[in-house]
């Protein structure tokens, strides 16, 4: 009787065990960003008005709640109004942030995109450094 206990029990844990296993997906992991699920390639070009214009091309299809554009060094701050948070931004297609004046080579700005990838919400900072 004992033994057939534990030959119930051992067979119960092993089916949890493999449909906890089964239910982990690489994306149910959330990298230090709080999303593995979209980067942002950030690059830049000469603008209109003599500035740099930055530009940002998304890794998946992505919603953006939220950016915001930071130069650290100089304690400089810019949140971009999202007037449509509904847009889908395509991925691999490029799209403009904003231009800025007196941007130098060698700075290091950074860029927190905050949106909806497919169903997974996302908190993505990218760095870059001016060509």
């Amino acid at each position: 009787m004992k033994a057939k206990n534990i030959f119930r029990m051992s067979v119960m844990l092993g089916l949890l065990a493999l449909a906890a296993f089964e239910g982990c997906t690489k994306s149910d992991v959330l990298g230090p960003n709080q999303s593995n699920s979209v980067s942002f390639q950030i690059s830049q070009r000469n603008g209109p008005n003599t500035g740099i214009e930055f530009l940002f091309t998304p890794s998946a299809d992505v919603k953006i709640t939220s950016a915001v554009c930071r130069f650290p060094e100089q304690q400089f701050t810019d949140r971009i109004q999202i007037n449509d948070p509904n847009i889908v931004f395509s991925k691999g297609s490029t799209y403009t942030i904003k231009e800025y004046i007196n941007v130098t080579p060698g700075q290091q700005w950074q860029f927190d995109f905050t949106g909806v990838a497919g169903n997974s919400p996302f908190n993505v900072t990218s760095s870059y450094t001016v060509q």
